[in-house]
């Protein structure tokens, strides 16, 4: 349950016609999502649903062992059951295909250059529990299963490593021929941290460690493949994330081109948030099984399969923060240093310990800082990217030092916080790391949180009486706002700063960075109506809803009167997609883009039917009317002359370039292929929680956030957002760990060990909204998409330091989750 309250943007609503006007348009309204109808009546069809004719069924044998060498693999009995179809071995796929991309091919030490290389199924050694040995096709699942069975691999079990640290020391090797488990890292300094570290009245340092969390999809991977003989092509039909991205994952892999390797993501998908981009080894299997088959293929992931082994783990860092701090609170300096298990592969989001850059350091007016980070491979499970793509531990980090310092320097950790914010009147404002905070008011948004838990205090859940009696129960309440910064609308060209040579950014100029637009086309049907065609894939966003509603405006017509469906891998350009909270900011500048396009070509087919000039014509009201005469066409009139004209109606694409290229301040950004996130989303959070000191189990009694996206392009859909992101961030909190032993055996491998917040665990959130409009976006819109996963945890965190500050215990949030028994340990010290 929730409640929620705006505050007006500032401006006049986008009208059809570019104009400011007072009249009401669909955009800004909280309208009905379109795809909810049919989730809701049971008509979305998910991957798992389809299932072609004369379809056959892998399933795959994994490793029980972390690190292990495979001295055999008998597939004979396997190969000899009357459903068996194929056996593969890494033998058999290394015969005809190639290794999987990975994010890092090459490690640079004092010795040498070291090499990584994945195939699709382990190759001589096994590197962490779950690890997929060999793949078996059978007639149906259930045969592919007892043919995987059969199936006799021969172990050599080796010394597992399995924390970062540890990792760092290099006496278990995870790749032998990588010659070191620090596969990547890098420290970058900006200001003068020397110097502010120096002359600071004092230097406030912390440790923090963030567990292994996950998007936990509804839906699990899934992938139909079908290869055709007669075009040497293949048809994939799957759920991976960013299919327009990183399907060269695939078609690499199978040694074919783009062209041939068609990917397609139904318009559901079951969950994602990054947990789905690393499912490219599916994909490969199943098209390598199909071609060898000459029949479609189906592999559907398992519950087990996914929280075992499937690549889609998020980050684990420990972290040593420092801050430099002067008596009177100014921030001076900031120092970062971490290490991020990545687990036994580099996979593609390498990139995710860099991304924090463009918010390195909050809400904070704060220049000089010192980053620094090494990438550690261990025997588990290989990370991939999940909602936040790593600024989540980052500010939780952060926040927990940024309260041991106002408490070092005996300030109001509120009090500090204000004094080193952001001011509005710098905005837009330059990060030392060069990425750029668009707009915003941050003082007036801690103001307000302020304001609530004041009320909180006369007789709310803070009133002294009330925190008093909850004591004498053991009961601890407290709590302590936080600051909100979501970095929105990732720039593409800085991604691969770790595939390039770090020392030659030096030479790069503004004309050596490529960025991906947003591509949307648009096609008038006979009846009218409009098709839209995105070229990325949804993880349940409300892409559709968002752009009919958009479209609808733009051409004055309904919601109703446009339909929008979807290209796959082959039809689409290769374009960033849905991830790093920018489709609000991308598919709306795309949508307006596409739009002019479409009046502009309807326009001149009227022009040229009446024998006129374009300028003796106007589009308005959904036709197109000429001037003189007042005669009109009606957008059916226009798409019936076209095709009698051209075989084909009217269809234009319209390619919306990332915003932050139309501004020079990103500049220095993009050649040095640092973070660009043009739209910085706002706000604070104030969870009251109460702690039981006797169980350590915390309750978050009331989620009190105010936020700030810019203009809300539909209402409903940013509070989905914002919900669902916060329960996200309650279960990296409080509930959510992939813990593995010391032997490297995954701890979590069903949903009864790994907790899940539910309608139990998630309080009452309210929610309120300013709306500072960004002025590098077309609408003013802002990402929103990550929001709640990246600050609720370092919120909570902080509230329950909060809480039992009277018990004098030293950070008690010092790692996330902070499980009962985490919080039990630190209090025990107490009682000793």
């Amino acid at each position: 349950m929730s409640t929620s309250r705006s505050t007006e943007a500032e401006g006049a609503a986008h009208s059809a016609d570019g104009t400011d006007e007072e009249s009401e348009s669909f955009t800004g309204q909280g309208l009905p999502r379109v795809e909810d109808h049919r989730i809701l009546t049971g008509e979305a069809e998910y991957i798992h649903d389809i299932t072609p004719e004369n379809c056959l069924h892998m399933a795959l044998v994994r490793s029980m062992h972390a690190h292990a060498e495979i001295t055999d693999i008998d597939t004979s009995e396997a190969e000899a059951h009357p459903d068996c179809e194929l056996v593969l071995t890494a033998e058999d796929v290394k015969a005809d295909y190639n290794p999987m991309p990975t994010g890092i091919t090459e490690v640079h030490t004092d010795e040498g250059t070291g090499t990584i290389t994945e195939w699709s199924l382990a190759d001589d050694r096994a590197r962490f529990v779950g690890e997929p040995v060999v793949a078996v096709v059978a007639s149906n699942r259930y045969a592919a299963e007892d043919v995987a069975d059969l199936v006799n691999v021969t172990y050599e079990s080796l010394d597992p490593v399995t924390d970062g640290m540890t990792a760092r020391e290099d006496e278990t090797i995870v790749h032998d021929s990588a010659g070191t488990n620090i596969v990547d890292s890098e420290h970058l300094t900006f200001g003068d941290v020397d110097e502010a570290f120096a002359d600071a009245d004092q230097v406030v340092e912390g440790e923090y460690f963030w567990g292994r969390i996950s998007g936990v999809p509804l839906e699990t991977a899934g992938v139909v493949a079908q290869y055709d003989a007669d075009t040497d092509s293949f048809d994939i039909d799957c759920n991976i994330q960013l299919h327009t991205l990183v399907d060269d994952t695939i078609y690499d892999t199978l040694g074919y081109d783009p062209d041939d390797v068609r990917v397609s993501v139904p318009p559901d998908v079951g969950g994602s948030y990054g947990t789905k981009i690393a499912i490219h080894r599916y994909c490969c299997l199943a098209a390598m099984a199909s071609q060898k088959l000459d029949r479609p293929v189906k592999f559907e992931e398992d519950r087990i399969e996914n929280l075992q082994g499937g690549d889609m783990h998020c980050s684990e860092r420990n972290y040593k923060m420092r801050l430099a701090v002067d008596d009177d609170g100014t921030m001076r300096g900031l120092d970062v240093w971490f290490v991020d298990d990545f687990g036994a592969y580099p996979r593609y989001p390498v990139n995710q310990v860099l991304k924090p850059l463009s918010v390195v350091t909050n809400s904070y007016d704060l220049q000089n800082v010192s980053y620094e980070y090494e990438l550690a491979l261990t025997n588990k499970t290989s990370q991939t990217a999940y909602r936040g793509f790593g600024v989540d531990p980052h500010i939780y980090a952060l926040e927990m030092v940024v309260d041991k310092a106002a408490r070092e320097l005996d300030i109001d950790p509120t009090e500090f916080r204000r004094r080193n914010l952001i001011d509005e009147s710098d905005m837009p404002y330059t990060l030392a790391t060069n990425n750029i905070y668009d707009s915003g008011n941050y003082a007036a948004t801690l103001d307000r949180i302020e304001e609530i838990i004041e009320d909180e205090r006369d007789g709310g859940y803070l009133d002294p009486e009330i925190v008093e009696e909850k004591r004498a129960e053991g009961k601890y309440r407290g709590v302590q706002p936080s600051v909100i910064i979501e970095p929105g609308v990732s720039g593409s060209d800085w991604t691969d700063r770790q595939r390039s040579d770090r020392d030659a950014l030096a030479d790069r100029d503004r004309e050596d960075v490529t960025e991906l637009p947003e591509h949307l086309r648009a096609r008038v049907e006979s009846d009218g109506t409009v098709t839209a065609f995105l070229a990325t894939d949804s993880s349940g966003q409300g892409h559709q809803t968002l752009v009919s509603q958009l479209l609808a405006d733009e051409l004055s017509l309904l919601p109703s009167d446009i339909e929008v469906d979807y290209l796959n891998s082959a039809d689409a350009p290769t374009e960033y997609g849905s991830a790093a909270s920018r489709m609000a900011v991308m598919l709306s500048g795309a949508t307006v883009g596409v739009a002019d396009e479409l009046k502009a070509s309807v326009e001149s087919t009227a022009a040229a039917h009446w024998g006129v000039d374009s300028e003796d014509v106007v589009y308005r009201e959904g036709h197109v009317e000429r001037i003189e005469t007042g005669e009109w066409l009606s957008l059916g009139d226009i798409s019936a002359i076209e095709s009698e004209r051209d075989g084909s109606p009217t269809q234009v694409s319209y390619d919306y370039e990332h915003p932050a290229t139309a501004f020079e301040e990103f500049d220095d950004a993009f050649v040095e292929k640092l973070p660009v996130y043009p739209t910085a989303a706002f706000g604070a959070n104030a969870p009251i929680v109460e702690v039981d000191i006797n169980t350590g189990e915390v309750d978050i009694l009331v989620f009190h956030t105010v936020r700030d996206c810019g203009t809300m392009l539909n209402p409903m859909i940013v509070e989905g957002q914002a919900h669902g992101g916060i329960a996200q961030g309650i279960g990296a909190a409080l509930m959510e760990e992939f813990g593995y032993d010391e032997d490297g055996q995954p701890q979590a491998i069903t949903l009864f060990d790994y907790l899940l917040p539910s309608i139990k665990n998630i309080p009452h959130i309210e929610m309120e909204h300013t709306e500072t409009p960004s002025p590098f976006t077309v609408t003013g819109a802002k990402g929103v998409g990550e929001g709640g996963m990246i600050d609720a945890p370092a919120s909570i965190a902080t509230s329950i330091n909060a809480a039992l500050d009277p018990l004098d215990v030293d950070e008690p949030a010092d790692r996330i989750p902070v499980s009962p028994a985490h919080l039990r340990k630190r209090l025990r010290t107490l009682e000793e």
